[in-house]
């Protein structure tokens, strides 16, 4: 969902490995040099350091059990943290053992993610990659909003389409999604300004922050997707052709990009984005014609950020968490929703995009690629028929 302009990202991201074992380190450093650099740490009060003196870590792999702070406590730190780079810090957890009870704290105690010591090269890298992406991409988002909020005042004009454009196009991609049995999302996001100590519905955000949000989107969606602000603090995406995982990713980051970009002075208040999302797959296939049509997707996504606008969320509110709030649970707190894709220990189950494909292609990783080519194959296979079809020209 992102144009060239917010794709670029370090070659060689950062990567801090804390472990006591020099044999671990040395193993996980074997795997991932020549694609990223790295820091070492050999304890938890060392990677902590390291955290608060070098901004450009991207991501944490950190082991369990360490002298002096161990990795419970490293994630403690992490996110209780102040420093908004810190506290979602992707955290990738090493174990000795796949014990699901293990798995389970380590989740409830933060970690975005957990590896067993005798992960594969390709596997560990394919995650990395995916992790350092999100956060290099947050980082954009958040500098990219800050600068057009000083840029754009209240009455500048948003270059967006108009809502009844919007519906246009928006139903043309659905109608084909249809047609050829393709994902398409809508997305609805919803801002306010919530008092830090005050309990109450968030009230609305200045004009000049809502118009730098409509140009951030504008500026970042595809060319194939559309924007359109249809509310006084709402803008609603359509987008095709896409995992539904990365719809999500993709919505999280502008949220988290939102809510921590310096864009309010006033200590006692913060910006909340809120964002509801609604995939025709929720549709079983027969009835997505009828029943998934975008006037429905339209009143689930707004249903669902609103719900969390409500709740004072700022993260991606879907089907599950919508079903968690309505029987009035609290949502854990959310960090960068890539743990439900890349949390699995079979490569099969983690969406890799084209441009890393690509990218693994040109360094000679050839079974790599192979190994994540089969999931892909219905995202291809348009562009393969496209180019069959030119070649019998």
């Amino acid at each position: 969902m992102l144009n060239d302009s917010y794709r670029d990202i370090s070659l060689k991201p950062r990567i801090l490995i804390a472990d006591d074992s020099r044999i671990v380190r040395a193993t996980l450093i074997k795997h991932i040099e020549g694609m990223f650099e790295f820091r070492e740490a050999l304890d938890g009060e060392q990677a902590w350091e390291m955290l608060l003196i070098d901004p450009s870590i991207r991501v944490v792999i950190s082991d369990l059990t360490m002298p002096k702070l161990d990795g419970y406590g490293l994630l403690k730190r992490i996110r209780s943290s102040k420093i908004g780079r810190i506290r979602t810090m992707p955290v990738v957890v090493v174990s000795g053992s796949d014990e699901q009870a293990e798995r389970d704290r380590a989740k409830a105690a933060g970690a975005t993610d957990l590896i067993t010591k005798g992960i594969g090269t390709g596997q560990l890298l394919s995650r990395l990659d995916i992790l350092s992406k999100l956060v290099s991409t947050q980082n954009e988002f958040e500098r990219g909003l800050e600068a057009l909020a000083q840029q754009v005042d209240s009455n500048h004009h948003i270059a967006l389409l108009s809502p009844d454009a919007w519906t246009v196009q928006a139903e043309g991609m659905r109608a084909s999604a249809v047609r050829q049995h393709r994902n398409f999302v809508v997305l609805n996001a919803c801002i306010g300004l919530k008092h830090l100590e005050l309990e109450g519905y968030p009230s609305l955000p200045p004009h000049s922050i809502i118009n730098a949000i409509g140009q951030l989107l504008h500026r970042t969606v595809r060319q194939t997707d559309c924007v359109a602000r249809t509310g006084e603090i709402e803008f609603t995406i359509a987008t095709g052709s896409i995992h539904f995982d990365s719809a999500r990713h993709f919505a999280e980051r502008v949220c988290r990009a939102i809510a921590h970009a310096n864009l309010i002075k006033d200590g006692q208040m913060a910006l909340i984005a809120s964002c509801g999302v609604v995939s025709i797959s929720e549709y079983a296939e027969e009835t997505a014609a009828t029943t998934g049509t975008l006037d429905a997707m339209m009143v689930v996504a707004k249903k669902r950020a609103l719900l969390g606008l409500q709740n004072a969320i700022t993260g991606v509110i879907g089907a599950q968490e919508e079903a968690l709030l309505e029987q009035g649970g609290h949502l854990p707190d959310m960090q960068l929703p890539v743990a439900a894709s890349v949390a699995s220990n079979s490569e099969a189950d983690l969406s890799m995009d084209l441009a890393t494909l690509l990218r693994w292609i040109k360094e000679g990783r050839e079974a790599e690629v192979l190994a994540h080519i089969g999931k892909m194959s219905g995202e291809l296979q348009p562009l393969v028929d496209l180019l069959l079809k030119q070649h019998k020209v």
